[in-house]
């Protein structure tokens, strides 16, 4: 029902107005109708941004921007649970478990946690390919989150996007050797 149905509905049996067609309480009705129709649509999106699970649009991206920079390289749902994996961490998960989920949250799937607790050396090892400024970031966040007593290393695998640049190939040239993703790096 639009704002305007509900409008006369109400109205009607009132019988003080004289809600017909082309009438000034018509249109003055119409037009409040179509104002609040808007709103309505507006107050939709807002609750829609509002969580995790729902947001399309500028609700994930502030998220993302909160914790680091919009991760518009990822479909929606990878988004969303690198989100919900993030906004699941706490003050209270310090365990090799909680640490490979924290890593998970920035859109990394290939890594390796290594513990040296006697000497208190963490080592990370990441697969895959990031630009510069990611790389530095993920380490970043990594240190972050990890308890000041603990020294940290943290590995970078495969060849970077600066290094791929630095070979001068087209977009043509690398898609025509049909590698995914994950395997350029290894070449």
């Amino acid at each position: 029902m639009t704002s305007l149905e509900s409008m006369i509905k109400k109205l009607s049996p009132l019988g003080i107005y004289r809600i017909e067609n082309k009438t000034n309480i018509k249109n003055e009705l119409s037009a409040y109708a179509y104002a609040l129709d808007i709103h309505r649509k507006n107050i939709d999106t807002l609750i829609r941004e509002c969580f995790i699970s729902s947001a399309q649009d500028y609700g994930i991206e502030i998220r993302e921007k909160v914790i680091g920079a919009v991760k518009s390289s990822y479909d929606l749902s990878k988004r969303r649970e690198m989100l919900t994996l993030r906004k699941g961490f706490n003050e209270n998960d310090f365990t090799r478990d909680s640490l490979a989920k924290f890593i998970k949250s920035f859109g990394v799937t290939e890594f390796n946690i290594s513990e040296v607790p006697t000497q208190h050396i963490i080592g990370v090892a990441i697969g895959g390919s990031y630009p510069d400024s990611e790389e530095k970031w993920i380490e970043n966040q990594i240190r972050l989150i990890l308890p000041a007593h603990l020294t940290a290393f943290v590995y970078f695998g495969g060849r970077n996007w600066r290094q791929i640049n630095e070979d001068d190939k087209t977009f043509k040239q690398l898609d025509d050797q049909d590698l995914m993703w994950q395997e350029i790096h290894l070449q």
